[in-house]
């Protein structure tokens, strides 16, 4: 078997039998495509070596650098027909990088013969072998990332991993090992681990990707841990050709993340977005240049493509800088923007929640807090959001939605209902309006008070926001009358949960000797006294399972329906609609 496995080996060396596959890595925000990862296979038949085995025996012929540029060589070749403005990654042995002039000579004058940049390129280290030399390894990290090459470190949370590593060379991308990824939707305590990945890496700047996604469930739980980035079978295999995300796989992490990102306090980020400045790819930066001279606000500029996608970024320190000193002003001239934009800069779409965009904003590293935000609309430029206008457009929504709330329990009225009735019509994913209000409030709020009164209504209020998910909307039309609104096909267990927790709560608000009787007595509508039962809630739900709603007049004629069907049942009452 070793004589074997040596005489494959060097048969795979010598023919250079290594082929390329490319596995794409999602963006776990909208289903965009971030990178693929090069993956090496070996092509000669028969071969008991697996990729792993082959770099072992590599190690013991001391050719792991012949290796290394057989893989590398082969991965560069067929990435230069990879989609535009996605980035490559490339794994590499931690004990191969740190010859900067070996690495780094070989892999530049690659990147020039196939057309690509520093900038489309991340190296991968795994985190399962260990580093001979911590110091000479972390100076060849520091020298590559002044290249402007990103460092990613693989398997993070296996191995020799570590958190002081990260600390010491400051990666750009934790690629989190897939045993901690495996069933993370059933498992607490990986959750709970990855949750502290997750915020370790958002304070340090650091973007996460998630490794082995196997099933819809584990990604779902990956999107509400905040994860950035993800990979697995369940997205994509790797393949030979640069492959797209299915449209099922893309839609199913736009509404998760539409689900947790959108339903936010402060509306969706496309309200903010303005038109600013513009220009084409082909267009001369002299110009850009000219019109921030006499322009002072234009503090950068989106460059697009001929489809109105974007294309890159052009900053106003970046241009004043290319036309300053004394050959600056002849050599920039004539220079055309698609050959100086740059890629790492914010973009989102105009769905996401302002409150998830200034998370991102805050997140980025100290250098480029302040720089603008691009949004797009269906991947085309739809505008520029600055971190003025973030700001200021943040305190004002908060200032208005403070004056659009209920002020008895805090919640949103029916203007931003409306509004988020009207996005839900818009959207085909399942949802449900739930309309809940209490029964014989009137004659309890006759005989106990005001002050009693509000308190019941605020108890219900409360008991809405404990039992709606994180992801749901609660809201208070006014008086007794509540809806929650919801991102899913809600049905009665939910609703009993409710009610006996109104049963439950409600007993304290009542004398003990109405308690004895079972009743209170109150005055009726015409001004006699009557006895009436204890207050109790009425509940009706309108789902989109087995019918689409247009409009907003439509769907509440038919929540109207089913309250008045829920009303004429005695004491608490569900009707499904």
């Amino acid at each position: 078997m070793e004589t074997k496995a040596i005489n494959d080996f060097f048969t795979i060396l010598t023919t250079g039998a290594i082929n390329t596959v490319y596995q794409p890595i999602i963006s776990l925000e909208n289903g965009s495509i971030l990178a693929y990862e090069a993956l090496s296979r070996i092509t000669i038949p028969q071969c008991l070596l697996n990729i792993e085995d082959l770099f072992k025996v590599a190690a013991q012929q001391h050719k792991l650098w012949e290796l290394e540029q057989l893989c590398r060589s082969k991965a560069l070749e067929n990435a230069r027909n990879k989609p535009r403005n996605t980035k490559l990654f490339l794994n590499v042995d931690p004990n191969i990088i740190h010859d900067p002039e070996n690495f780094a000579g070989f892999t530049c004058e690659k990147l020039l013969q196939y057309r690509l940049c520093p900038d489309d390129i991340i190296f991968e280290i795994t985190e399962r072998s260990a580093i001979k030399d911590i110091g000479t390894f972390t100076a060849a990290i520091t020298h590559y990332q002044k290249q402007n090459f990103k460092i990613a470190i693989d398997d993070f949370g296996s191995g020799y991993s570590g958190m002081n590593r990260v600390c010491i060379f400051s990666p750009n991308y934790i690629k989190i090992d897939m045993q901690l990824i495996r069933n993370i939707d059933t498992d607490t305590v990986k959750k709970s681990a990855v949750a502290a990945i997750v915020k370790f890496c958002k304070e340090s700047g650091i973007t996460t990707i998630a490794e082995g996604i196997e099933t819809q469930a584990e990604l779902k739980a990956l999107i509400d841990l905040n994860i950035d980035f993800g990979q697995g079978y369940y997205l994509a295999k790797p393949n030979d050709d640069f492959k797209k995300l299915s449209e099922e796989r893309r839609s199913f992490i736009e509404n998760a993340s539409f689900a947790k990102n959108t339903i936010g306090i402060l509306g969706e980020i496309g309200t903010l977005a303005k038109r600013k400045l513009c220009v084409c790819e082909d267009d001369n930066i002299f110009e850009i240049y000219e019109s921030m001279k006499k322009n002072p606000k234009i503090t950068e500029v989106c460059v697009l493509d001929s489809n109105q996608g974007i294309y890159g970024m052009l900053t106003r320190s970046f241009i004043f800088e290319k036309f300053s000193g004394q050959f600056g002003y002849n050599l920039s001239k004539r220079v055309k923007a698609k050959s100086l934009v740059h890629n790492d800069f914010l973009v989102v779409d105009k769905s996401i929640s302002i409150e998830k965009v200034a998370e991102l904003a805050m997140a980025r590293e100290l250098s480029k807090v302040y720089d603008a935000i691009v949004v797009t609309d269906n991947s085309l430029y739809l505008g520029i959001v600055t971190i003025k206008d973030l700001l200021k457009s943040t305190i004002n929504i908060q200032v208005n939605r403070a004056k659009c709330s209920n002020p008895l329990t805090g919640l949103p009225g029916n203007i931003e209902i409306q509004k988020r009735i009207a996005a839900k019509l818009k959207n085909p994913q399942p949802f449900s309006l739930i309309y809940i209000d209490i029964d014989n409030f009137k004659p309890y709020n006759d005989a106990y008070g005001f002050t009693m009164g509000d308190q019941m209504i605020k108890t219900l209020g409360n008991i809405l926001k404990e039992y709606a998910d994180i992801s749901e909307f609660v809201g208070h039309i006014g008086g007794d009358d509540f809806v929650i609104i919801s991102n899913r096909h809600r049905s009665e267990p939910f609703c009993e949960q409710i009610i006996a927790a109104f049963v439950a709560q409600t007993k304290a608000l009542y004398t003990p000797e109405d308690i004895g009787k079972g009743y209170i007595v109150s005055r009726n509508r015409n001004g006699f006294t009557d006895t009436f039962s204890f207050a109790t809630i009425s509940i009706a739900v309108v789902t989109n399972r087995n019918r689409a709603y247009s409009d907003l007049s439509e769907l509440s004629k038919v929540i109207a329906h089913s309250k008045t069907l829920a009303k004429m049942e005695r004491g608490n009452s569900i009707v499904i609609n």
